[in-house]
């Protein structure tokens, strides 16, 4: 956190009083809560029931202006909002924008089934094959739907060949994302290691900023 946002003077000049996050995902509100914490930060269920946008872009950051842009329309707020997933190389960068549905027929599936339909695509492959980008993109959108602000994220690893052990539910592919150096998965992060490769943290780190600077 850069600033003590209760008692900071700065606050009081600062355009943006709070941020909705543009998910209904809890996992991920609540991820970016902690992330930002020290700045107010709401979800939607606090503002109402909205209904979700057509998420038809091909890239994450794409679908992160969709998001942000359609929720800050509805409820007149400033908006964050993210999209991500997994790219694994042997896949061609698959599943991508359609991590959570990469089932037959674009369906939904759980998150046993999002990771037991990857590790079966890459069966038989060795580590050296088995590459892959966790990756992201944020956007903040103003009450009219102006995008003010875009970053973006990845983080490399490999997938393993079964689910880790230990899940971490709205976020599947972290079970399965190894990383060499540590000889740990995302997911079996503890605290001050998460704070340390957490992808999303140089966001967050990023976007705090530009909400102090924000006129």
């Amino acid at each position: 956190m850069i600033w003590d946002y209760e008692r900071s003077s700065q606050a009081l000049l600062m355009r943006i009083k709070r941020l909705v996050i543009g998910s209904t995902n809890p996992a991920k509100i609540n991820e970016w809560k902690k992330l930002l914490k020290g700045f107010p930060v709401i979800s939607l269920a606090e503002l109402g029931d909205f209904p979700e946008p057509h998420e038809s872009g091909k890239t994450f950051a794409r679908n992160a202006r969709i998001k942000a842009k359609h929720y800050a329309k509805l409820t007149g707020e400033y908006v964050f909002s993210e999209d991500g997933g997994y790219e694994v190389d042997a896949l061609g960068g698959a599943p991508g924008v359609k991590s959570r549905r990469i089932l037959p027929g674009g369906k939904d599936g759980t998150d046993d089934d999002l990771i037991n339909f990857v590790l079966k695509k890459l069966k038989g492959l060795p580590s050296e094959k088995r590459t892959v980008s966790l990756s992201f993109a944020a956007a903040v959108s103003d009450p009219k739907g102006n995008v003010i602000f875009e970053d973006k994220n990845s983080f490399v690893g490999i997938v393993t060949k079964k689910p880790g052990p230990v899940k971490i539910e709205g976020y599947p592919f972290r079970t399965i994302h190894f990383i060499p150096k540590l000889g740990k998965t995302y997911a079996q992060l503890n605290e001050e290691e998460h704070e340390k490769y957490n992808h999303k943290l140089p966001v967050a780190r990023r976007l705090e900023k530009f909400l102090l600077e924000y006129k």
